[in-house]
């Protein structure tokens, strides 16, 4: 164990124990959550997806959240289910493209609680997967392309670029951008919505080594297929395969990635930063060839 001393050239961060941090607690922080409504149409308007659950399990780990979402509405009704338990939320309508909706965004969390400590930056217009869909680069067509990576990297950029500076007033603060899996690795389809995950990934890079020194961590979860709206769009077929795919018997709920954001933002995660982390359930981790060998038993090196 390290230890310091007058000396040290090493001092622990302030309030640091030395036994460790038992718990997640954010009480005194205040968070900004983008894609807060997590609202994917009339056809399911209440399903849960992956901002809707982080606000949600942040404000009962005692944050103060702002819901920011281009569906004002559903933010609003998001906001006020966590008000209804007891936990402290304000919605606003914001669309993360336009520079001037972050600004407000980040105004709002000063206005409202004082300070800032914690950005989730989520939003993703996820319906263009389907319309007019995310092909093959032969078949891309330069609006869908500049509007997926408007949402998907743009928006965190300026997410980071006005935060920032409102976190150093009082020491720093977590930053995690929801990435993806297709950010890692080749598809037959989610061409640009790929590029811009791996993106992403190399924002939170460049965020932590220019602020990383002035308390600034920030980091990526990068899910594997989660069970909101968008996922069980695919279908029960292409869930059944990526399960089989999984080094866990299921595939993900909303409530996953949320649990990891909660745990990046909290002060449990003091010595993370920098980190793409996957929430897959092992989907990425092992050869192609797994799920075909669990089931034939043909394994190389095996009599």
């Amino acid at each position: 164990m390290l230890t310091t001393g007058p000396k040290s050239c090493c001092p622990r961060a302030p309030n640091f124990s030395p036994q460790g941090v038992s718990v997640i607690d954010l009480h005194g922080k205040v968070a900004i959550v983008t894609g807060a409504a997590s609202y994917h149409g009339d056809d399911d308007p209440y399903r849960v997806g992956q901002g809707a659950a982080t606000s949600s399990t942040l404000a009962r780990l005692g944050a103060a959240v702002v819901l920011a979402d281009i569906n004002g509405a559903v933010a609003e009704e998001r906001a006020e289910a966590i008000r209804t338990q007891g936990g402290v939320a304000v919605a606003l309508e914001a669309d993360v493209r336009v520079e001037e909706d972050v600004q407000r965004m980040v105004d709002t969390a000063v206005e409202n609680f004082g300070r800032l400590d914690i950005l989730h930056n989520n939003a993703a217009d996820l319906s263009r997967q389907w319309d007019p869909g995310d092909p093959a680069i032969t078949e891309m067509t330069v609006e869908n392309w500049h509007a997926q990576l408007e949402t998907v990297l743009l928006g965190p950029m300026l997410g980071c670029k006005h935060a920032i500076p409102v976190m150093l007033e009082t020491g720093g603060g977590s930053i995690t951008c929801t990435s993806s899996i297709s950010g890692e690795m080749g598809e037959l389809n989610l061409t640009v919505y790929g590029v811009a995950k791996a993106g992403i990934n190399q924002l939170v890079r460049a965020v932590s080594a220019q602020y990383g020194k002035q308390g600034i961590r920030c980091n990526a979860v990068a899910p594997g297929l989660i069970l909101s709206s968008p996922g069980l769009k695919i279908g029960e077929d292409l869930i059944a395969q990526y399960t089989r795919h999984c080094d866990t018997p299921y595939v993900g709920q909303p409530e996953d990635t949320a649990n990891v954001v909660a745990f990046l933002a909290s002060d449990a995660a003091r010595y993370i930063t920098g980190q793409v982390i996957r929430v897959d359930g092992g989907f990425t981790e092992h050869s192609p060839m797994v799920a075909e060998a669990r089931v034939s038993g043909l394994v190389a090196g095996r009599g």
